[in-house]
């Protein structure tokens, strides 16, 4: 019986996770499904539960935490609980550009 209390939607999206803290590393990996509160991602080496992660994936990135991870023959299935998520960098950093600029500024 499925006891699972939002939806999951495959997925099959190349992304890069940032582990944070003592063992900081970077991983390219593949998310396996999503739901509105977390993904499922599969990568070549285990993640530790608990383990703070920065998620990047095309014009976007998460703060997330691994909350369980499983071994599947020559790669691992990690559990992942989004927390914070930033999309829309590009038109950030265009903005943040034009503040930036003195010649953008306009004067009455």
């Amino acid at each position: 019986m499925e006891q699972r209390k939002e939806p999951r939607f495959a997925a099959n999206q190349s992304i890069t996770v940032e582990l944070l803290g003592k063992d900081a590393r970077t991983e390219t990996a593949t998310v396996k499904n999503a739901s509105s509160r977390g993904l499922a991602i599969e990568l070549p080496n285990p993640i530790v539960p608990g383990t703070a992660l920065k998620i990047d994936f095309e014009d976007s990135f998460v703060l997330a935490e691994a909350v369980y991870c499983h071994g599947e023959s020559d790669s691992y299935l990690v559990g992942v609980e989004l927390d914070q998520v930033l999309c829309g960098l590009s038109a950030l950093g265009r903005k943040l550009q034009e503040f930036a600029d003195p010649r953008s500024v306009t004067t009455p």
